[in-house]
């Protein structure tokens, strides 16, 4: 019999959780999952941790999801320890995007473009953001009310501990997410709108600065669809970890293998010059 720090057989981790051996070889054969570990002998041991991942991939699937899709969001929870930042995500993943220092007015156009063309499109939507404090979301929170009335699902990360600011409620319509004490979210300004044909992210970090002096941000803006999906990602994910639950549909969205539709350039033209009449102070 093994150890107590030896793991257990794939008979054991079967019947923990309701499934035969051969469908889970079949799952590890066709995803890689579960791995588990390879002991000395060659067989693959596994550990509560596999017992609590396969359980929730079966939890997934009975909302309707892909087994694929399934999979995909049980690991995308598993490494949101490591995925806790927008920004930084995007700039790893996509070392070619140029960041840009804007001011809090251009960062506000900017959004309510990326807002306005989603519920000018009136598409089912994804609509999720980062407002660092619960006033920042209350100053925003009649846009967001009719965004997430038509959208597929919404949900928005704050901390929102402040005097007079919302309570957090993860099941609310946006979700409104608590980011703990350490997130680097707390300093990050995140519009992502995505539908199954287009999407659009506004990434921003705070520049540290003296009381009194104006607000700097350095800022990625995007409509190109891997970038969307990376940050939207992190969103949920974040979401998730504060008690949010992404439905089955969103899931799928977010499937990195599923078919994703050609980018177009006029899709891109009509969110900037949103943008652009927002900023024109004759406009």
């Amino acid at each position: 019999m093994a150890g107590p720090n030896e793991g257990f057989s794939i008979g054991v981790l079967a019947a923990r959780t309701g499934l035969t051996p051969t469908v889970l070889r079949t799952w590890e054969s066709r995803f890689g999952f579960p791995a588990g570990e390879r002991a000395p002998s060659g067989h693959r041991r596994f550990t509560d941790a596999d017992v609590d991942q396969v359980r929730q991939v079966l939890e997934v699937r009975s909302s309707g999801a892909t087994l694929q899709a399934a999979i995909d969001a049980v690991s995308r929870r598993s490494e949101q320890v490591v995925a806790d930042s927008v920004h930084a995500a995007l700039v790893e993943q996509f070392p070619d995007l140029r960041p840009q220092r804007f001011g809090r007015r251009a960062l506000v156009a900017a959004s309510h473009a990326i807002e306005d063309e989603a519920l000018a499109r009136a598409e089912r939507a994804v609509v999720l953001g980062a407002f660092q404090r619960g006033h920042n979301y209350a100053w925003s929170q009649h846009r967001w009310d009719e965004l997430a009335r038509t959208a597929l699902w919404s949900a928005v990360v704050a901390d929102f501990a402040g005097a007079g600011d919302l309570p957090p409620d993860a099941t609310a319509t946006p979700a409104r997410c608590q980011l703990p004490d350490d997130s680097p979210m707390r300093r990050e300004w995140t519009v992502v709108t995505l539908s199954p044909s287009r999407g659009a992210v506004l990434s921003a970090w705070e520049v540290p600065s003296r009381p009194g002096d104006t607000r700097t941000f350095e800022s990625v803006v995007s409509t190109h669809r891997p970038v969307v999906l990376a940050a939207a990602r992190v969103l949920v994910a974040v979401a998730e970890a504060s008690g949010a639950v992404a439905p089955p549909h969103v899931v799928e969205l977010l499937d990195e293998h599923a078919p994703q539709p050609s980018p177009s350039p006029v899709d891109g033209d009509r969110m900037w010059l949103r943008a652009l009449a927002l900023l024109d102070p004759e406009g």
